[in-house]
């Protein structure tokens, strides 16, 4: 019974790290399209 908690803690973390990295290149990507629109204006 052990081993599922410790499998389960896995799978969550795992979920916790794909999350924060794809809202990380989510925010990376718009700031860059922001700043891309900026140069456009000039």
């Amino acid at each position: 019974m052990m081993g599922n908690t410790y499998l389960f803690a896995a799978y969550a973390a795992a979920w916790i790290i794909h999350i924060v990295y794809l809202s990380t290149i989510v925010s990376r990507y718009s700031r860059l399209k922001r700043e891309i629109d900026e140069l456009k204006k000039k």
